[in-house]
């Protein structure tokens, strides 16, 4: 079986992605797989390391608000369906699978030409406008939340999380140990400007009770130095296992990371983008009293610290937290999906 993988631009998209690949991998050893995506994104460090050849191609983001950038960007769109044309012609897949991203819309819209079959997995409670633009096209459609289901014009169903097999060989909650305390801070695979300066701002004093592991993003590695605090511009080899040893986690509320905290039943507090599709996902789990919700727009570092502060100090609300965000999806998507892929040939 031949398959292209679609996604990039930010990891949201791509680990997903990968995990389907692991699992189709595991079912046929003579799987051949390409990954496309951008050509200066975070996704090809990462998709290297699967020794999975990778391809990208050009596309304009479709922004739903004035701006010239938008004239520019369709001349992009267009050049994308080009080289997406001449890339189906030369790979000939049987399948391409995408988790979102606007980089797969072009590669999708093209395949309309060469019939084939088009996968989707939705991971964001909210149908995400990559998505919403390719499921005519779509062959099957999953998604992570029951809720989603109804947002797509097509049959869909749910799957739950997607995640790679690497996650199940650490320990799914960190073993009791004495003081400092783990706190774990993500910025994101491109980087959180915003997060990452309120965790600099908040260095000082948080050191003087937590361990600080802060990981910036590409190209953002933080200067700042003290005893009690690391910076990595990514987590790779021990991704997982740094996320199993804390205690706490500061990040975006993106659903690829959300589904590892699930998966590990980690306590969060959630920075969502403002006005994007994070916001539903964060204000989603905070109903269900899964997760912590802070608004980027109200949020200074003092407002952070006292949010972290509250949380460790109530060790019964942490567990709760965690015992919640672990029981809020449903596990093991990536096998669903894979099996569904598989019985395609």
């Amino acid at each position: 079986m031949k398959i292209i993988l679609a996604g990039g631009g930010t990891l949201g998209s791509v680990s997903p992605l990968i995990a389907i690949w692991q699992k189709l991998k595991a079912k046929d050893e003579n799987l051949d797989a390409f990954f496309i995506g951008t050509k200066k994104g975070p996704e090809k460090e990462l998709v290297n390391r699967y020794q999975i050849p990778f391809k990208y191609i050009i596309s304009g983001k479709f922004r739903r608000y004035f701006s010239l950038l938008n004239i520019i960007d369709l001349f992009k769109i267009i050049l994308g369906i080009i080289q997406s044309l001449l890339l189906l012609k030369k790979i000939k897949p049987d399948a391409i699978v995408s988790a979102g991203g606007f980089i797969a819309v072009p590669l999708i819209w093209a395949s309309r030409f060469y019939k084939t079959k088009v996968i989707l997995y939705q991971s964001d409670l909210k149908i995400g406008l990559a998505n919403k633009l390719c499921q005519k096209r779509a062959d099957y459609i999953f998604t992570a939340f029951s809720e989603t289901v109804s947002q797509f014009s097509k049959k869909a169903e749910v799957a739950g999380t997607v995640l790679r097999e690497e996650i199940a060989k650490v320990e799914s909650r960190r073993p009791t140990r004495k003081e400092p305390l783990n706190i774990l801070i993500l910025g994101g695979g491109i980087g959180s400007q915003k997060i990452n300066q309120l965790a600099v701002d908040s260095i000082k004093q948080l050191s003087e009770k937590f361990k600080i592991i802060h990981m910036t993003g590409k190209n953002k590695r933080s200067k700042t130095q003290d005893h009690n605090y690391q910076s990595f511009e990514f987590l790779t080899d021990d991704y997982y296992q740094k996320i199993a040893e804390a205690d706490l986690v500061i990040s975006r509320a993106g659903l690829s990371t959300l589904m590892e905290l699930s998966y590990l039943a980690k306590p969060a507090i959630l920075i969502p983008l403002p006005d994007s599709a994070q916001e539903k996902n964060a204000e989603y789990l905070c109903q269900k009293k899964s997760a912590i919700y802070l608004n980027q727009k109200e949020l200074n570092s003092e407002k952070l610290i006292t949010a972290i502060n509250q949380a460790i100090n109530d060790k019964g609300q942490l567990a709760n937290l965690a015992d919640n965000i672990h029981q809020i999806f449903l596990h093991g998507g990536e096998e669903k999906i894979a099996q569904r892929i598989y019985e395609l040939k």
